[in-house]
This record gives C-alpha cells, structure tokens and sequence, in this order.
C-alpha cells in the first residue's frame, strides 16, 4: 500500500507540459471495497458498468477474467477491433478494506485534437497517462479515489453515438466521462 501511495504523491507533481491531473473521490453507502474493485478489474464487471464490451487479458495477450499485473484492459469496443480504452496493468495491491490498481491509460480522445500539432506521439497523440483507483472501506460503505495524471489539456473534438459532438479541453472531458461512464454504472450495477 506504501508503494502506491508514494507512486500517487509523485505523480501529482508528474505532469507533463500541457497535461492535466485529475482527482475525484467518490463515496458509495453501503457498498464494499470489493466489491467495487471486482466491478472494475473483472472484464463481466467492467462491462457492467459501462454497458459495452470489456476483455482484460494476460501479459501474453490471452482473454482473462480479470485484470493482472502486466496484462491489459480493451474496453468500450464498440467493435471487435475498435476499442476507445487501452490500458496496461501497471500494478495492483491490497490490504485489509483498500484496493488498488494502477494503470496506463489512453483513450480515442488522445488522436482528437483539433490543433494536429499538439498530437506529439504519433497514432497515439500523446503519451499515456498514469491513472490509480483506490478502494477504500468506509464507515457508511465504501469510496473511489480516483488520481490520473498526464491528461492531455489541448482542445479536442469528440464525436458521440447520437450525433453530438463534445468540444473542449480533453482533460475536462475525460473528467466528466468519469463521472458519466463509470460512477454513474457504479451505482445502477449496485442496484441489481
């Protein structure tokens, strides 16, 4: 647990040049720590939550049930091949009550800048960045503390399913999806 908390400080003063980090602590009364974690880090879980397709795999690229410590996590396919998330696995702990997985993070966002010159990493934009999920029991339940650093900050166009478009800040968007994509499926996977 040290480890994580000493890699979540310095990420905080990690940020690359036009990056942002993001933090958000969300509470969920009368759930569990691991509850939350498995709805994260198992691929029947993940896609729970967001309604869409999600496979985590091993580190030699094989389909697993759940997420591992160097293996990676494709979600929100929309087709086989076409996945808007990729992460990698960077590491995972536990300790009585708290959970943890840290990752590296990207999403198609990255490749939607409206300004191509501030996509730096090419078919990618930018590098990703490092997000960490806690687990934490509470006295009420249990709560999502949520650091990502290295977000991109450029301006992006984001088309949607329905047509609409979202424009703004990337760092600004990916911290609303947050809560719309995933605390928002949080809470309707509890109810079931």
């Amino acid at each position: 647990m040290l480890k994580v908390l000493l890699l979540s400080v310095s990420l905080l003063f990690a940020n690359a040049a036009g990056a942002a980090t993001l933090a958000q602590t969300i509470h969920f009364p009368g759930a569990s720590a691991k509850a939350l974690h498995a709805l994260y880090t198992t691929s029947a879980g993940h896609q729970s939550v967001t309604g869409l397709p999600a496979t985590y795999k091993t580190p030699d690229g094989s389909a697993a049930k759940e997420a591992q410590t160097g293996g990676s996590l494709d979600a929100f396919c929309f087709k086989p091949d076409m996945c808007a998330l990729n992460a990698r696995v960077l590491d995972m702990s536990s300790a009585p009550g708290v959970y943890s997985v840290t990752m590296a993070w990207w999403n198609f966002g990255w490749v939607s800048a409206l300004d191509p010159a501030d996509m730096v990493v090419e078919g990618r934009g930018a590098p990703d960045s490092t997000l960490v999920l806690t687990f934490r029991d509470t006295l009420r339940g249990a709560q999502i503390e949520l650091v990502q650093v290295n977000v991109p900050d450029y301006k992006v166009r984001i088309p949607n399913p329905d047509q609409t478009e979202e424009i703004g800040p990337l760092s600004t968007i990916v911290n609303t999806h947050w809560n719309l994509l995933y605390w928002d499926g949080f809470r309707k996977a509890l109810a079931q």
